[in-house]
């Protein structure tokens, strides 16, 4: 009896020591794109290094190891409340299924997420380097000394290329033991990514396209071409040309920077407009363009001019800064949807917003265009690889790359827009027109006569029959 009864007790105390091993295991990633961070497993923590900040977080599950060097902070995961300084959080967040660890804000009120209820949300204290918000687990922040010991930074410029940036998804899932799965989005992600870019490498008459921004800090203009990794790779990834140019050595030259931009066939803007309605009025004013439908300039003729704030929440906070920088591939075919239009129509921007036009059209974020339940910030449509895309129109069947029909950069159908294609396929359609007509309207007549003779049969049996009853016959 003792000795069942000890079997039990050992059995009991061995599977309960197996939960907390399994509790405690940590999954081992790679990391591919040189982010900026490095992860390490060890036995009972992992090690979670900044590189470009120079900081060390050390992850635990049951209790902080002792003798280890060189840690500065410690968190015990996964972690189970959450607040964010850095709306690229959220976004991360919300694509590991994470959403409701997310119990602060620096600004609740700006955060454009539909699936989070920001009443439940408190306020951040003002960041002042003190641990004042002590009943937060980690604070995901652009400063990583924001708010002491529970301050994790997250990178919050646009020196590191899309994937890179992309790539911190698995950093951030880390405090919630998710590596694996995140690790396995993002992947999913870059293959994506690299299948597009790929496919828009052999385009026949690959466009010029800049990325710019305006400012006036201190009662100074400055006009600038952006270079930096993250918008210069998209818009190679897209098919533009590379050979982006620099702006002007002295950037209050409005005159020099419009004549760096001229050949631009595409721009995209990341100024801080405010006027909103009128964007594009601010956005000329700004720039010093005048007249510009009278310009020899074919971006301002042709009215390609775009920026990153279409898709926002209805106080009018762009989603970009949340969702977009995690999604580099649906970024990607925003973009490429615009300057490469034929290539796959079936694709919906999400964030571009033209500034080509009188009206502003943005759309408002809602459960029309994401679903809670399944949003598509962890989904990941796959990429078929074309090899021989050159960014032109099969001319034998009219279709593209994807077989969807043609479509101008509002998205709608091209023949819309076309008359002239309307003339040059309307005989030819008008015949196929008639005689399928004719042969519908041939065996509508044949099933009614069959239908019209049958119920005259009955009808005569019926008053056959009435008559023999009644002796009528």
């Amino acid at each position: 009896m003792r000795a069942n009864l000890f079997i039990a007790v050992a059995g009991a105390l061995f599977a309960t020591q197996g939960l907390v091993s399994a509790k405690c295991s940590f999954d081992q990633i790679s990391v591919d794109t040189n982010p900026g961070f490095q992860i390490t497993v060890n036995d009972d923590y992992k090690l979670l290094e900044d590189t470009i900040a120079n900081v060390k977080y050390g992850l635990y599950c049951d209790s902080q190891p002792s003798g280890v060097d060189g840690v500065d902070r410690w968190f015990k995961v996964p972690v189970e409340s959450v607040g964010i300084r850095i709306p690229i959080a959220s976004g991360f967040l919300e694509a590991i299924g994470m959403r409701t660890k997310i119990t602060a804000a620096e600004s609740p009120g700006n955060l454009t997420n539909i699936c989070l209820d920001t009443s439940k949300i408190s306020t951040l204290n003002d960041a002042s380097g003190n641990d004042e918000n002590s009943e937060i687990d980690v604070i995901f922040s652009a400063d990583a000394s924001s708010d002491a010991n529970k301050s994790v930074r997250l990178p919050s410029d646009d020196t590191l290329g899309p994937l890179q940036r992309a790539e911190w998804i698995k950093f951030v899932s880390s405090f919630f033991n998710q590596e694996k799965s995140a690790a396995s989005l993002f992947t999913s992600i870059s293959e994506s990514y690299n299948c597009h870019s790929k496919n828009m490498q052999n385009l026949k008459t690959p466009p010029h396209a800049y990325w710019v921004e305006y400012s006036d800090n201190s009662g100074k203009n400055s006009y600038k071409v952006v270079t930096t990794a993250y918008q210069k790779e998209l818009l190679a990834g897209a098919g533009a040309t590379n050979d982006t140019k620099e702006a002007p050595s002295d950037s209050s030259d409005q005159a020099k920077f419009q004549e760096a931009v001229k050949d631009a066939d595409y721009v995209f803007d990341q100024t801080q407009l405010t006027k909103f309605g009128q964007r594009a009025t601010e956005w000329y004013k700004d720039f010093g363009y005048e007249d510009p439908q009278n310009s020899d300039v074919n971006f301002l003729l042709q009215r390609q001019i775009w920026r990153t704030d279409g898709y926002t929440s209805k106080s009018g906070i762009s989603n970009f800064a949340e969702y977009g920088y995690v999604r580099p591939d649906l970024v990607l075919q925003d973009i490429i949807s615009v300057i490469v239009p034929v290539y796959n129509q079936s694709h919906s921007r999400r964030w571009l917003l033209w500034l080509g036009g009188t009206n502003e059209d943005t759309e408002l974020i809602s459960s029309n265009n994401y679903n809670c339940e399944s949003g598509w910030m962890s989904a990941v449509e796959k990429c078929v690889a074309l090899t021989d895309f050159d960014g032109t129109i099969d001319e034998d069947n009219g279709d593209s790359a994807n077989d969807d029909k043609d479509k101008d950069n509002d998205g709608k159908d091209a023949d819309e827009n076309d008359d002239s294609s309307k003339d040059k396929s309307s005989s030819s359609h008008g015949r196929a027109g008639k005689i399928a007509g004719g042969v519908v309207a041939g065996v509508a007549f044949i099933g009614l006569a069959v239908v019209a003779l049958h119920y005259y049969n009955r009808h005569r049996r019926i008053v056959r029959r009435r008559a023999l009853s009644e002796g009528g016959y």
